[in-house]
């Protein structure tokens, strides 16, 4: 039986911890409960799932749609969107049935792309062979204010930008693709080749479709500081997010962070985490919170890992970091940030 293979190519890189990464989940999950209602694509449609950070992987293969499962994704660091079109295009030639003159392979597969940042690997060459591949068809979503909409605009001709990282505008774009995918499933059905259609996505001011007319943000490089943590009662991931700022004066300027939010995270790939940018406590500005226990102070272990603790009274506590499990004394002090797990 002739398929339609549906490749699902999603960033996971840690600027996505948020509602964009949570919005993300969620969309596939709804996307799942939509299509598995509607008959044409019961029988015609097969879903895989590639996720990159730091790295590209298939975490899930080309799946028939009543077997699939959401799976479970992580965060890591980096953005390697060319190592992630590279794996599409390996396992699109390694999963996708071909036509032959005696026998008609599956159907053109769809390939929705989301990333919210600027690419940090070599990714132009598989770009420019996925962009004048008539034989896939693709959808690529910016998100958010920091995505590279130029470089998604050399990798399809169909890019959409989220302007708003929020859980609205992902419900928004997984309703249009399981519109879409049913839609293309029926047009098969009746003997058509499904075509995606950009016109029938609900816009908004916050969610457009990108043309040679879409005014195209400037991309500020380095705008977003993490911190890696541990919680120290419960012993599970914390991602804290800043965002650069610059003060002026009348004789020099001045680099601070503000920070954005802390966010409970489950798991973490930690093999991107390399490349740092050393930064005095100092230029940190904002009142941290634990997600988990509600602590309001992180202390830095010698180990130079990062983990909430309670609040230092005196000038001095004896704490045990979670991350290496050695007790050690602390005090209130300024310091520099870079390497080590945090």
């Amino acid at each position: 039986m002739r398929r339609l293979p549906i490749y699902f190519v999603l960033d996971c890189s840690e600027s996505m911890v948020g509602e964009a990464f949570d919005g993300m989940k969620k969309g596939l999950k709804s996307l799942l409960a939509e299509l598995t209602r509607d008959p044409a694509a019961m029988e015609l449609a097969y879903l895989s799932v590639i996720s990159f950070a730091s790295s590209a992987k298939q975490v899930v293969p080309l799946t028939e749609l009543c077997q699939f499962r959401v799976p479970e994704l992580t965060l890591g660091s980096g953005t390697a969107l060319g190592a992630a079109l590279q794996l599409l295009e390996n396992k699109v030639n390694q999963e996708v049935v071909r036509s032959t003159m005696t026998q008609k392979g599956d159907y053109k597969p769809i390939v929705f792309l989301m990333t919210d940042g600027e690419p940090t690997d070599s990714w132009l060459p598989v770009a420019g062979r996925l962009m004048h591949n008539h034989h896939i068809q693709t959808v690529a979503v910016g998100v958010g204010p920091d995505v590279n909409l130029q470089s998604l605009m050399r990798i399809s001709e169909n890019v959409i930008h989220a302007r708003v990282p929020e859980e609205e505008n992902f419900s928004r774009f997984f309703k249009f693709v399981s519109s879409s995918v049913s839609t293309a499933s029926q047009q098969i059905d009746s003997g058509n080749e499904g075509k995606i259609d950009l016109r029938k996505l609900p816009e908004s001011d916050s969610i457009v479709i990108v043309d040679n007319t879409t005014p195209i943000p400037e991309v500020i490089p380095g705008r977003l500081l993490f911190l890696h943590l541990k919680c120290s009662s419960s012993d599970k991931y914390v991602l804290i997010k800043y965002e650069k700022r610059e003060q002026s004066g009348f004789f020099s300027s001045k680099t601070y962070y503000e920070l954005v939010g802390s966010f409970p995270v489950d798991d973490f790939d930690f093999s991107g985490n390399d490349k740092k940018l050393t930064i005095s406590t100092e230029q940190l500005q904002g009142d941290f919170i634990c997600p988990y226990c509600g602590n309001e102070s992180w202390a830095r272990c010698s180990c130079g890992s990062i983990f909430c603790c309670c609040e230092i009274i005196n000038n001095q506590a004896w704490l045990e970091c979670p991350w290496c499990n050695q007790t050690g004394y602390y005090a209130p002090s300024s310091f520099n940030l870079g390497g080590g797990a945090g």
